[in-house]
């Protein structure tokens, strides 16, 4: 599987002859659970490349969805459905013996901090975007239209050589409530002390965003 992630990400980065086309690329992962049912955690991973003007732009998304899900306390713990007919196929195999050594650490770990682990869902959103193609704006020109009503026209600039940080944490505001956590992060030109071109604008672009909402699981939670 990451033979095959870091091919995609190469054909990405390479020269080719369609230089001037957009590369995009896509790649899902999925940790099942070992107790059968919907899977502990899924994550997307999205890398696009898009050549601009006097340069180029890249942009990596991923999000990532986790829920450690368990059997009841006392409950008859199922085992993976994987594990029916477990002896044909390598494959099939080796994914039953990975589940029963998970089982056998779960079962294994103290009940009171596993519980808490257990009944929390974690979703986390990272967008980074880099651009060399000359920018007015520098920096700020790539940030998300969602995010400009919480920054406004930016974040302050710090010292030479430093990039531009801003914290927001608050409620989660759905109905299971939970914590919500964001970090900007904005670095161009201007803030490495560089002198820009000869038009005024940055030719080194960074904009890269977490966010992070934590909150309790419910039983009807569905993966989005």
């Amino acid at each position: 599987m990451f033979n095959r992630i870091r091919r995609r990400v190469r054909r990405l980065i390479e020269p080719n002859a369609a230089a001037a086309a957009p590369r995009d690329t896509t790649v899902q992962l999925r940790l099942p659970s070992p107790y059968g049912g919907a899977p502990w955690l899924t994550a997307t991973v999205a890398i696009s490349a898009t050549p601009r003007g006097q340069g180029e732009a890249l942009r990596l998304r991923a999000h990532v969805d986790g829920a450690l899900r368990l059997p009841a306390a006392g409950a008859e713990r199922p085992r993976l459905a994987l594990d029916a007919g477990a002896s044909r196929g390598l494959i099939r195999q080796g994914r039953s013996a990975a589940a029963a050594v998970a089982r056998n650490v779960i079962e294994r770990l103290p009940a009171q901090p596993l519980e808490q682990l257990a009944s929390k869902r974690w979703r986390t959103w990272l967008d980074v975007q880099l651009s060399t193609s000359p920018l007015d704006e520098g920096a700020q020109a790539l940030m998300p239209e969602p995010l400009r009503g919480i920054y406004g026209g930016g974040l302050p600039r710090s010292g030479t050589g430093e990039p531009r940080i801003g914290v927001w944490s608050g409620p989660a505001g759905g109905r299971s409530g939970g914590v919500a956590q964001l970090v900007l992060l904005q670095l161009d030109e201007r803030d490495l002390g560089r002198s820009r071109g000869r038009n005024g604008r940055s030719a080194f672009n960074l904009n890269a965003s977490v966010a992070q909402v934590v909150e309790p699981l419910r039983e009807d939670d569905e993966r989005d």
